[in-house]
């Protein structure tokens, strides 16, 4: 009675088979194949966008378009305000006096630019060791003991771009836990993190570091050649973003496309087996509000 109770239900196993490797088009209007015989006769490979199979150019084309619209109509999220102002805490902990962190922020009134902290380096009032360990406290992060170049192998995971733009470093990759480590040189942008975790399907972990030290990595980083990274823009055209991106998911024979927006970039990362094609397309704004989401002066 088993083996003729099993054998009743091959069809059905088998057909719960082929639905998961087989799925169907995530695209609700899709007018192809529904049936699971029809599949058979006319299944064709398709492309998974942020993990959702679609099963024709012109499904995965209008996906697209709609994630393109929605993420182009986020604002930028602002960062906080920090906790405490930088010049208070290295005042509580003994690195700086009172008159030392206001004739800091004069110069820096008068000068119109730079942040408290390299005005403290300036002035020769406090070392970027202890302006960094006072950022690792403002945070809540710990201080990278270094940034060795064997540890940011990664660096390829994330665009160049978006880290200039955060001055930002991948410091070391995880495979038994997934997790990213992350080393900052300003500010930590939490709102940044989860958008790379999305997209690169994974756990970030931020710490912070030099800011000398993390300019000066992204600088040799930058003579290096990246041939899997295309960066666009300014573009404000969401049309022009998804036919250029379209293009080239189907010119490469991309198996598998994730985006997000992070700041004001938008970043398209194609799987094509086990190689990966990074697409940044840098979004026209204001200038003024590049300044305010991207490096709002420390206190």
């Amino acid at each position: 009675m088993r083996e003729l109770f099993k054998t009743l239900m091959w069809p059905n196993l088998w057909a719960k088979r082929w639905e998961e490797t087989h799925p169907r088009c995530g695209l609700m209007s899709c007018s192809g194949p529904r049936s699971l015989w029809r599949h058979i006769w006319r299944y064709q490979r398709g492309i998974r966008l942020q993990g959702v199979f679609y099963c024709r150019p012109q499904c995965l084309e209008t996906a697209l378009l709609a994630q393109l619209a929605r993420i182009q109509a986020l604002a930028p999220v602002l960062l906080p305000p920090n906790r405490m102002p930088l010049g208070l805490l290295m005042v509580v902990r003994g690195w700086l006096t009172y008159e030392q962190v206001v004739a800091a922020l004069a110069a820096q009134q008068s000068a119109r630019s730079g942040r408290i902290g390299d005005w403290f380096e300036k002035l020769g009032f406090a070392t970027e060791q202890q302006v960094t360990s006072a950022l690792g406290l403002q945070w809540g992060c710990p201080v990278a003991s270094s940034l060795d170049s064997d540890a940011t192998r990664p660096v390829d995971r994330i665009p160049l771009g978006i880290l200039e733009a955060l001055q930002m470093l991948p410091l070391h990759f995880v495979p038994a836990t997934k997790t990213l480590y992350i080393a900052f040189g300003e500010r930590v942008d939490y709102a940044a993190l989860y958008a790379i975790e999305q997209i690169l399907d994974c756990r970030t972990q931020p710490c912070v570091a030099g800011r000398k030290s993390v300019a000066a990595e992204l600088n040799r980083m930058r003579q290096q050649p990246r041939p899997r990274e295309v960066e666009f823009g300014p573009m404000h055209d969401c049309a022009e973003i998804g036919r250029i991106s379209a293009s080239y998911i189907f010119r490469l024979g991309t198996d598998d496309a994730r985006l997000g927006r992070v700041g004001h970039f938008i970043w398209l990362r194609l799987r094509v087996r086990a190689t990966y094609t990074n697409l940044l397309f840098r979004l026209w704004v204001e200038p003024q509000s590049v300044q305010n989401v991207l490096s709002p002066p420390l206190p």
